[in-house]
């Protein structure tokens, strides 16, 4: 199904663009893309495309998007060229959302804007004569570009000269060029220009000339024609959300709510495969066609050279024979404290390396502040960490706290839960608990099963809980299901602290490795927490050094109101 996203600027409609396909992969299992200022798949238990990771290659027609956007930004005051730089943008993209749809079997795909609707919506922001085009008008250059029918004289006089755009739609027809089309399904962001303009001055970015208030009434009652001109030759109704007063996590719920009768059947067949991490995760040689010809040797000095080490060295043999297990990870945090080798400096400088020791850092640092706070607030504070590993990131800053005031440690309680394959996390972390004095337990076993949660449950609610370092692995709709039933179990006021991935070089070479994950942009994994009932998008990713790792300390959406409000 293609969907496109209309609506004015700052309407919400490149952010809903983004946050509906990985909310639709989550919530219904299935596989579902973007194309917008960047171009994503995301299926319900491993992406398959996003910046910087492309295993299956990536089409012209998005790389000429991306570069024909650019050159628009730039040329944004310049009525001439601006127009025409803005339509090759949409038609290159509406071509690249259907190649990669097609190549991912995608059964969605979103796109920001489309190249006929969003034309119509625009071009008279460019246009000298103030007779403006109808809905008949547009009907008709509609039928004109897709159908090859007539225009009448009057239709022709109130519309921007279409004659060269029907050929060339025409001609890229004939060759395969799969630019220029209706979706199947549209939705309309409503908001007033005035309130677009106040959003757009918020953001402390530059203004494009055409984001003034005239054009942006013009844009919207053209777009308001346009669908109204794509109602009756579809033959089906588009989805009008009125984006005043609402908050985008409100939006994207119309916006689920409106597809999911109508994307029902692919979210069934879905639901008949087994999700999950594939059986030969770690079992495929690297040495393949695919992993030197296609990755290795294009992204050789992105640091995939690093790689090459890993069966060289004490923490990558240990990797390789593990995986990222528990062990794997504390060897990562500690870096042999600054004792390593050569070849070990090479595993730990290794992109994911970095951003994993990096995001331990941030963790402990904000961690300290929010116990602090409440164990300044409340008599207890229990503190929930699934999966937990070794702790590094509750236990360093609980240590620091500790040691200023020993007896807070008995108005600490504090539960983990992992999976321990090892057995090696429960007596260590009982042990770490009992010397600082503080009240723990630890529960084995998996953290969607409803035994463990019933278990977890029994030492809630929680004033702090963590969820960090699995949002990669572990499959969207399981991922959504933690997060949801985790807020059932917390705190009126309490946080979540949480993190996500992005792609970058690890991940084609994960890909080929065999492991199946999912990697999120901010906006990407904001959103899914705002749909798991989070106050997501208030909250503010801090990212590492190299921006691959984000960490979030949020509360849920009726906690953030009430805060708001004033009656905490």
């Amino acid at each position: 199904m293609k969907i496109a996203v209309l609506g004015i600027d700052g309407s919400g409609k490149s952010s809903l663009s983004q946050a509906l396909p990985v909310v639709l992969a989550a919530e219904l299992g299935i596989v579902a893309g973007s194309a917008g200022d960047d171009f994503w798949v995301f299926g319900p238990d491993q992406d398959h495309l996003a910046p910087n990771f492309h295993p299956r290659g990536f089409p012209i027609a998005a790389r000429l998007a991306k570069a024909a956007r650019g050159w628009a930004k730039r040329r944004s005051a310049n009525h001439r060229l601006y127009p025409y730089l803005k339509l090759a943008q949409m038609l290159f993209q509406d071509d690249a959302a259907v190649s990669i749809g097609k190549r991912y079997r995608a059964a969605a795909m979103v796109s920001d804007g489309n190249l006929i609707l969003s034309a119509t919506g625009r071009a008279g922001n460019y246009r000298q004569k103030r007779e403006r085009a109808t809905v008949d008008d547009i009907e008709a250059a509609y039928r004109h570009l897709l159908e090859n029918q007539g225009l009448g004289a009057e239709a022709a006089g109130r519309l921007p000269a279409l004659g060269a755009a029907a050929r060339v739609s025409r001609w890229l027809r004939r060759i395969g060029f799969d630019g220029v089309w209706l979706p199947e399904a549209v939705i309309f962001l409503d908001l007033a220009p005035a309130a677009a303009l106040q959003r757009i001055g918020s953001r402390g970015q530059q203004i494009d000339a055409h984001e003034n208030l005239a054009d942006m009434t013009h844009a919207r009652e053209s777009y308001v024609k346009a669908l109204a001109a794509y109602e009756r030759i579809a033959n089906r109704p588009g989805c009008v959300i009125d984006a005043t007063g609402k908050d985008p996590g409100q939006i994207l719920r119309e916006a689920v709510d409106f597809l999911r009768p109508q994307l029902g059947a692919a979210a069934e067949a879905a639901r008949q495969k087994v999700l999950g991490t594939s059986p030969e995760a770690g079992a495929r040689t690297a040495l393949n066609p695919g992993y030197l010809f296609r990755y290795l040797l294009p992204r050789f000095f992105k640091s995939a050279w690093r790689e090459l080490t890993f069966p060289v060295s004490a923490p990558g043999r240990m990797l390789l024979r593990e995986g990222y297990s528990a062990g794997v990870m504390r060897v990562i945090y500690e870096q042999y404290q600054g004792r390593s080798s050569a070849l070990e400096q090479v595993f730990f400088g290794y992109p994911l390396h970095r951003a994993v020791y990096d995001r331990l850092q941030i963790l402990t640092r904000r961690l300290q502040p929010e116990l602090e706070a409440r164990l300044a607030r409340h008599q207890t504070v229990r503190i929930f960490s699934a999966p937990s590993g070794f702790a590094y990131d509750l236990f360093r800053p609980l240590e620091r706290i500790l040691e200023e005031d020993p007896g807070a440690a008995r108005r600490i309680q504090l539960v983990t839960a992992d999976l321990d394959p090892h057995g090696v996390l429960a007596p260590e972390l009982t042990a770490r608990a009992r010397k600082l004095g503080i009240n723990f337990r630890i529960i084995l076993g998996d953290i969607t099963a409803d035994a463990t949660r019933r278990e977890i449950a029994m030492g809630g609610p929680y004033d702090i809980a963590l969820y960090v370092g699995l949002s990669s692995w572990l499959p969207k709709p399981q991922t959504v299901s933690h997060l949801r039933w985790l807020r059932g179990h917390l705190a009126r006021d309490a946080a979540l602290v949480t993190d996500c991935f992005s792609a970058d070089t690890y991940a084609e070479g994960g890909r080929y490795a065999g492991y199946r994950a999912s990697y999120y942009s901010p906006t990407a994994y904001q959103a899914l927490l705002e749909w798991c009932g989070y106050a997501g998008w208030e909250a503010a990713a801090e990212s590492g050094r190299d921006r691959i790792n984000h960490v979030f300390v949020i509360r849920s959406r009726a906690a953030q109101r009430a805060k708001r409000a004033g009656t905490e």
